[in-house]
Order: structure tokens, then C-alpha cells, then sequence
């Protein structure tokens, strides 16, 4: 079968669409013929060794995939035809990844891919969304009818974090240095759009909302933007921080963090069980389905083009990057 292989020392320059004999499965596993994969920035981090507890070469890069079962596990979980997603969210066994024709996951890490959903959207889904929901909801603790500021709101789990806030009946700020993305984040459910770089922020934010802060903030960017984030909770509000794209230190302003009494959470979509991850994937299918959004597809590309997919997806995308393996 043919597969994305990144071999010893790594890097781009060892990295090659390649024909490779299929690894053997075990009995908790179930073999998917992978129709659609979503890129993240991981992927790329990974092929490049930048990726903290990230895999050794050589490996098949990607997470997130849409497929049809061929072989089920030992346990009759899994049959033949069944559609399904791949949730590798929560696993750090990242050697056998989704960039290929076919591959072995265990049956924990399947779920139904969404009857009304094409493949590319579901393989969209998963990395992104589980970590947005999380951010949010398992972490954030955001209520319908809140506010909340999302910063970075135009990547990968930014935008997953608009559409799902949105959706779950939030007042969503979102924070984009670029004008472009600003139309494609208000039809994703955005209700105000605001540049982070605006001396005024806080001021312009509060006053669109008629509120003195916000109780929830979703930082994808890290570094200056998490001083940001701070100053613009209210009392008792939180920071979920998911994203270090702008730096890994930050000042923190230790008397706002008092008085508000506020809190700064870590993300990590790892932390969550197999199990866990289900039930989050469900919840979002279910608010998905019901607010009749899908899941945002910037671009696709075929699996020999692989790697002009990945020089897309460190572009301005507004949404997903797909590699899509025909049948």
C-alpha cells in the first residue's frame, strides 16, 4: 500500500510517499481503508521533530481520518462497511498514523463517522473539535448564553472553537489579525470579530457585549496574547490556553489574576480516555447537527499531493487542509 513515510534522521528531506507492506494488526484492531485525513500544524511539527513526546522515524504521520472498515476486531465491535471516523486524539501512539491507503487502529479509537457527513468533513473534525469541546466546556465550563473571547479564532481550533461556542448558544468574540478571515469567522458563528492588535481591545470588546469582562477566554496563540486574555475576564473568569504559536513565556499580571480571582488552565486533548473522547465526539455531532454547521474545509488535495497539501496548510487557510484517498 502506498504511505506517507518519514524515516531516520526525519525531516522532510527522509519524508516520502512510499509503497510500504501493511504492519499486522492485533485482535483489539480493526483495519480502515482511509478515505479522507485531516492536516494539523502536529503532523508538520512531527515530520519535523518539533513535536514534544512526539514519534520516532520511521513513521506514518497524521490523526485524523475517515474511512470503511475491512477487517473488524476479535471482539465483533467493528464489521465490514462500517463508516467510521478515526478519534487518535487522546492516544500518543503516533507511529502509525493516517496518511495512507489503509491502516490498523484500535477499536477504542473508532467512532460512526455522521450519517450527513462527507469523509472530508468528518476527518475535519476530530483533533480540532475534541480540543475546542474541551477548552470550552470540559475546562471552560461555558454556558449557554455566556460570552466568550476566542483568540486565533481563524486556525485550526480557533475556528472549531467559533462554531462550537456559537452552536452551543454562546455570544462569541473571535480575534484575527487579518481582515480577510473576518467575513469567513462571522458566517462560522463568530458575532463580533476584533483585531488583537487594536490599542482599544478591551474597551471595543466590552462594549459590544455591554458587559466588564468576559467569564471565559479560549487562547490559541500563547505568549503576549495570554496577558491579553487575563485582562479581559471578568470576576471569576477563566483562560483555557491551547496554543503556544506566539511565544512560550508570558507575563502574567498577578493582581488582575487576584482581584478577578481568576484561573489559567492547561489543554491537553491527550488527557482524555478513549472512552472519554467518545462522549465528547457525540455531544459535538449532536450540537453540530442541530445548529446545521459542518465542520469548515479550506482545501483538498490528493494523496500524491500530499506534500503540496501540507505547503497549504502553513498558508492563510480559513479551515481545513484534506488529503483525500480514492477508492
Amino acid at each position: 500500500m502506498r504511505a506517507l513515510v518519514t524515516t531516520a534522521p526525519g525531516g522532510w528531506e527522509q519524508t516520502r510517499l512510499s509503497d510500504v507492506v501493511l504492519r499486522d494488526g492485533r485482535p483489539e484492531d480493526v483495519l480502515v481503508k482511509v478515505h479522507a485525513v485531516g492536516l494539523n500544524p502536529a503532523d508538520h511539527f512531527q515530520i519535523e521533530g518539533r513535536y514534544p513526546g512526539g514519534p520516532k522515524p520511521p513513521f506514518v504521520p497524521g490523526r485524523d481520518a475517515s474511512g470503511i472498515v475491512i477487517q473488524g476486531d476479535a471482539a465483533g465491535h467493528w464489521q465490514p462497511g462500517d463508516v467510521v471516523v478515526v478519534l487518535q486524539s487522546s492516544t500518543t501512539d503516533l507511529v502509525n498514523g493516517t496518511l495512507c491507503e489503509q491502516q490498523w487502529f484500535a477499536a477504542e479509537n473508532l467512532a460512526r463517522k455522521p450519517e450527513e457527513w462527507s469523509h472530508s468533513e468528518a476527518a475535519a473534525a476530530p483533533l480540532v473539535f475534541l480540543t475546542a469541546w474541551k477548552a470550552l466546556v470540559d475546562i471552560g465550563g461555558l454556558k449557554p448564553g455566556q460570552n466568550v473571547v476566542i483568540t486565533g479564532a481563524s486556525g485550526g481550533v480557533g475556528l472549531a472553537a467559533v462554531q462550537l461556542a456559537s452552536a452551543y448558544g454562546a455570544t462569541v468574540v473571535g480575534l484575527s489579525r487579518s481582515d480577510d478571515k473576518r467575513p469567513g469567522l462571522l458566517e462560522a458563528g463568530a458575532h463580533h470579530v476584533f483585531s488583537p492588535d487594536n490599542p482599544h481591545l478591551k474597551e471595543q470588546i466590552c462594549d459590544a457585549l455591554r458587559a466588564k469582562g468576559v467569564p471565559l477566554v479560549v487562547d490559541n496563540v500563547g505568549g503576549p496574547s495570554l496577558t491579553t486574555a487575563v485582562h479581559l475576564l471578568g470576576i471569576h473568569g477563566r483562560v483555557s490556553v491551547v496554543g503556544v504559536l506566539a511565544g512560550i513565556e508570558a507575563v502574567i499580571p498577578i493582581p488582575a489574576l487576584m482581584f478577578k480571582r481568576a484561573s489559567i488552565h492547561g489543554v491537553l486533548v491527550t488527557d482524555d480516555s478513549p472512552g472519554r473522547a467518545q462522549t465528547a465526539w457525540q455531544e459535538i455531532v449532536e450540537l453540530m447537527d442541530r445548529a446545521r454547521l459542518r465542520p469548515k474545509i479550506d482545501s483538498r488535495f490528493p494523496l500524491e499531493s500530499v506534500a503540496k497539501a501540507f505547503e497549504k496548510l502553513r498558508t492563510n487557510v480559513l479551515g481545513k487542509v484534506i488529503v483525500e484517498i480514492p477508492a
